[in-house]
């Protein structure tokens, strides 16, 4: 990642467990992650640069979400939030959700998959 000049990675389904927690480790990167422990996908991970100064979130409990993130300082800036989002399919993205990732700061990105589908962008199925 860092070949490519990559200063924050946002994974889902990462599919990794507890028992392994070095998994997936990349050097020169801080790995935070979110495993899902009672089904076999899902999860969640945020890969930052050790030259960045981010500090680890908590997240709140969400119903639907499974949520991985982290503050990011920097100079002459406010501080951003950066979240990795996955909602499992086939459940639902629901407000309550969305409020408390959105709550978690002032300027907050949330990137990932939510498993949205319409047919506007050629999904047969839609929720």
């Amino acid at each position: 990642m860092s070949e490519y000049g990559i200063d924050i990675a946002l994974i889902q389904e990462i599919y990794l467990k507890p028992n392994r927690p070095r998994a997936c480790a990349i050097a020169g990167y801080v790995q935070l992650r979110t495993d899902w422990t009672y089904v076999r996908r899902g999860g969640t991970a945020l890969y930052y640069s050790r030259l960045l100064h981010c500090c680890p979130l908590i997240i709140p409990h969400l119903i639907n979400m499974e949520a991985t993130g982290c503050r990011l300082a920097m100079t002459g800036h406010r501080t951003i939030v950066v979240v990795s989002v996955y909602l499992p399919s086939p459940k639902l993205l629901i407000r309550s959700d969305l409020r408390a990732l959105l709550a978690l700061g002032d300027a907050v990105i949330l990137s990932g998959d939510f498993n949205c589908k319409n047919p506007r962008w050629g999904c047969a199925i839609m929720k």
